[in-house]
């Protein structure tokens, strides 16, 4: 999904936030080694089909779920801890409006 965003959307969600991405970045690395891990030993991959069946079903239930739009002004002094409780709410950033990001939440 990001490859397909704008690129100066993509910094800024990513630029400035290396201390939270590096840990999810880690368990997303952790996860495929152990994915490799059982395909190597045991050559099951039940473990890791079933995650990924039930984090697609996940998604689509948040797919469909009702949303509603926000607005943050990236210059209030607010601006930081505001977005990054939109994300904790599972709320998302579309596009940057000038100083205004606008996004949505469930």
């Amino acid at each position: 999904m990001l490859a397909g965003s704008s690129p100066e959307l993509v910094r800024a969600m990513t630029e400035g936030n290396r201390a939270a991405l590096l840990p999810v970045l880690d368990e997303a690395l952790g996860r495929l080694g152990a994915t490799r891990g059982s395909l190597a030993s045991t050559g099951g991959l039940a473990a890791t089909i079933n995650a990924g069946y039930e984090g697609t079903q996940a998604l689509t239930e948040n797919r469909e779920a009702t949303r509603a739009g926000v607005r943050v002004s990236l210059q209030a002094p607010d601006a930081r801890p505001g977005l990054i409780s939109l994300g904790e709410r599972g709320g998302r950033i579309t596009s940057i409006d000038g100083d205004v990001a606008v996004g949505e939440v469930k």
